[in-house]
């Protein structure tokens, strides 16, 4: 996805792989818990196809953040335009994690009779990303 270690401080790249299988871990447990174990842990495709997908996004969207966060004091409100670039590629890579999870949601509920849906909301002006 284009992100090398030098974009988040570290000297090596096991820093980043370090990142990378805490965020993995932490975006997983978070993302079991949403769509359930059972769709969570499914071998079957394309249901394990979306959560690798979902998972992906989900961690590239956290990347994105801490890539922000590192370079805010370089970046000014009116004229960031890497930073802005940043925020919209944030903003893209959590809206297909939300069409992944929808996919493991409509997935999970096929075929038994069962529906469900998850509503995700924040208190924060998007304007302000």
């Amino acid at each position: 996805m284009g992100f090398v270690f030098q974009m988040f401080g570290y000297s090596t790249e096991e820093g980043l792989s370090t990142l990378l299988t805490g965020l993995i871990a932490e975006h997983g447990a978070i993302l079991s818990g949403r769509v359930g174990a059972t769709a969570y842990a499914s071998a079957a495709e394309p249901t394990s196809t979306y959560v690798k997908r979902a998972i992906k996004c989900l961690v590239a969207a956290e990347l994105c953040q801490v890539r922000i966060n590192r370079i805010a004091q370089d970046i000014k409100q009116e004229d960031g335009t890497d930073a802005a670039k940043m925020r919209q590629q944030r903003k893209d890579y959590l809206a297909e994690a939300e069409a992944w999870t929808g996919q493991i949601e409509a997935a999970a509920g096929s075929g038994n009779d069962f529906a469900f849906g998850t509503v995700t909301t924040n208190h924060f002006n998007e304007d302000d990303d």
